[in-house]
C-alpha cells in the first residue's frame, strides 16, 4: 500500500464520520419536532483493491445510505386511531353542548315547565271560574311552549353548527392533499438526481396523518416514496402529483352536500351537476372517521333523534290536551275549543291556539245536573286534563307519562354523553400509546444521538491521525530523496 493510499482511506474516513456528524446534529437539532422520524448513517467499507503485497484491500470507508426509521404498520394505525378520535372528539363537543338544554340543572328546564302546566290546571280545578287561576295557567302554557321552542332551537343550531362546519373541514382536506401532491412532487425530483428525500418523507406521513383526521381516507406507499390517498368510497384524493377538491355544496332541502371532482393539477372546476357526491362515504362506515364524520353523524343521526323525540312529546301533548279540552265548556257556555293550536305539533311550533281566551278555556264538564256546564263552579274538565300528567301515553317508544318519557330522553343524552366522553379518552389512550411506541421506535434519543456524536467525533480524530502520519512519512520519505 502505497502513502497516497494511506491518505485516501483517512480522508474517506474524515470524510464518512464528518457526515455521520451532520446527520446526527440534525437528529438532535429536530428532537421536538411532530413527526421527525430520525436518521441513521449506514457505512460500507470501499471497493476492494489489490495492495502493494498481493493481498486484497478496502479503500476506505463510504457512505451506503442515510435510513430513515419507519414502521409502516404503525404508521397505518396511527393514521386509523387519528381519524376514530377525531370523529369521537366532534361527536362528543356536540352532545356537551346538547345535555345542558335538556338536563335540569335548575328548577326552569323542559321538565319543571311541563310538571307546572299540569299543575296550573290542578289550582285551576280548586276554582274553575277564577280569573287569576286561569291567568296564572296561560302563563305556564307560555312558560312551556317557550322551554320547548328553546330546546327545539339548540338542538337544530346544534345541527346547523355541524352542517356549517363541513365547508371549512373540507377546505382543509382539499388544502392538505393539495400539500401532499406537491411533497410528492418534490420527493420525485430528489430521488431522480439521487438525493436523500428523508425529509420529504416525514412531510408525506405527516400530511397523511392530519388527512385522516379531518375525513376516512386509505393511504398506499408506491415504490417511488410517493402516497396515494383515496376517500373511504375509493375516490381518488391524491395520486402522485394531481389531487382533487374535496367542497360542500348546498342541496334542495337546504344542508350541504359533499363532493369531490376528478384529479388533476390544478383540478377540475368545481361541477356539483357531474361531480361525485360522496356525503354518505367520506365519513367511512357509520360516519365513523374523522371530523367530517363525526360533523355528518351529529347533523344526521344524533340531533335527528333527539328531535323526533322531543317533537313526538310535543305532538303528544297537544293531541291529549286537545282531545279532552274539547269535550269541556268554558265559562262562555262554548265547547269544542281547542287549547293548543292543532297546526303546531313539534317543538318548535307548539303554542296556544290564538283563538283561546281566558273566558274560553274549558273547566267544566257536562253532568246529569248540569247538562252545559256554565257555571263557574264545575272544574270537571280541568281535573281531568290536570290528572293527565300521570296518565300513560301511546308513545312509539311504548306507553308512558309525559313526566317519565322526558325523564328517560334525559337520561338517555346523559347516557350517550358519557358513553361519548370514554370512547374519546380511550381513544386519546390509545393514540397516546401509538404515539409513545413511535418514539421509541424512529424518535429522537438524545442519550443515543450523544453517544453517536462522541462515536463520530472519536473516529473522526483518529481518521484525522492517520493523515497527520501519513504526512510524517511522507515528509520522510522526501527528506531521504534530498
Amino acid at each position: 500500500m502505497s502513502i497516497s493510499s494511506i491518505f485516501d482511506i483517512a480522508a474517506s474516513g474524515v470524510a464518512a464520520q464528518r457526515f455521520g456528524m451532520e446527520v446526527t446534529g440534525e437528529n438532535i437539532a429536530n428532537v421536538n419536532t411532530t413527526g421527525y422520524a430520525r436518521q441513521q448513517v449506514m457505512l460500507q467499507t470501499g471497493p476492494i483493491t489489490t495492495g502493494t503485497n498481493g493481498f486484497p484491500m478496502a479503500t476506505g470507508v463510504e457512505v451506503q445510505t442515510v435510513r430513515r426509521a419507519y414502521d409502516g404498520m404503525l404508521q397505518q394505525q396511527i393514521v386509523s386511531g387519528n381519524s376514530t378520535y377525531q370523529q369521537n372528539l366532534t361527536r362528543q363537543t356536540a352532545l356537551q353542548q346538547i345535555q345542558p338544554s335538556l338536563n335540569e340543572l335548575s328548577t326552569d328546564g323542559l321538565g319543571s315547565a311541563v310538571s307546572k302546566f299540569f299543575s296550573a290546571w290542578q289550582d285551576l280545578s280548586t276554582n274553575p271560574g277564577g280569573t287569576a287561576e286561569r291567568q296564572a295557567l296561560m302563563t305556564a302554557t307560555n312558560v312551556m311552549t317557550d322551554d320547548f321552542h328553546q330546546v327545539s332551537s339548540t338542538l337544530s343550531g346544534v345541527a346547523k353548527n355541524a352542517d356549517t362546519s363541513l365547508a371549512g373541514m373540507t377546505a382543509n382536506l382539499t388544502g392538505n392533499a393539495k400539500d401532499l401532491a406537491l411533497v410528492n412532487q418534490q420527493i420525485i425530483a430528489t430521488t431522480a438526481v439521487g438525493g436523500n428525500a428523508n425529509e420529504l418523507l416525514n412531510q408525506r406521513d405527516q400530511l397523511i396523518q392530519q388527512m385522516s383526521q379531518t375525513a376516512g381516507i386509505s393511504s398506499t406507499i408506491n415504490s417511488d416514496g410517493t402516497a396515494t390517498v383515496s376517500l373511504a368510497g375509493g375516490e381518488t384524493l391524491v395520486n402522485s402529483t394531481k389531487y382533487a377538491t374535496v367542497y360542500t355544496n348546498t342541496n334542495a332541502s337546504g344542508t350541504n352536500d359533499i363532493l369531490i371532482t376528478g384529479i388533476g393539477n390544478p383540478p377540475p372546476a368545481n361541477t356539483p351537476a357531474s361531480d361525485t357526491n360522496v356525503s354518505a362515504t367520506i365519513g367511512g362506515p357509520n360516519n365513523s372517521q374523522g371530523t367530517i364524520g363525526g360533523a355528518l353523524q351529529v347533523r344526521d343521526t344524533i340531533v335527528p333523534g333527539y328531535l323526533s323525540s322531543l317533537n313526538e312529546m310535543a305532538s303528544q301533548l297537544v293531541s291529549t290536551v286537545n282531545t279532552q279540552h274539547k269535550t269541556g265548556y268554558a265559562l262562555d257556555g262554548t265547547t269544542g275549543n281547542n287549547f293548543f293550536d292543532p297546526a303546531g305539533t313539534t317543538a318548535a311550533n307548539i303554542a296556544i291556539d290564538p283563538l283561546l281566551t281566558v273566558q274560553k278555556i274549558a273547566g267544566g264538564l257536562p253532568t246529569a245536573t248540569d247538562p252545559i256546564p256554565t257555571s263557574a263552579n264545575n272544574n270537571g274538565n280541568a281535573l281531568a286534563i290536570a290528572n293527565l300528567q300521570k296518565s300513560p301515553v301511546a308513545f312509539t317508544t311504548g306507553n308512558a307519562t309525559f313526566s317519565s318519557y322526558y325523564n328517560a330522553m334525559v337520561a338517555k343524552v346523559g347516557v350517550d354523553t358519557q358513553s361519548a366522553q370514554n370512547t374519546t379518552t380511550q381513544g386519546q389512550s390509545f393514540l397516546n400509546q401509538l404515539n409513545n411506541l413511535w418514539q421509541s421506535n424512529a424518535g429522537v434519543s438524545l442519550d443515543e444521538e450523544l453517544t453517536n456524536l462522541t462515536r463520530y467525533q472519536q473516529a473522526f480524530q483518529g481518521s484525522a491521525k492517520v493523515i497527520s502520519v501519513a504526512t510524517s512519512m511522507l515528509d520522510t520519505v522526501l527528506g531521504l530523496i534530498q
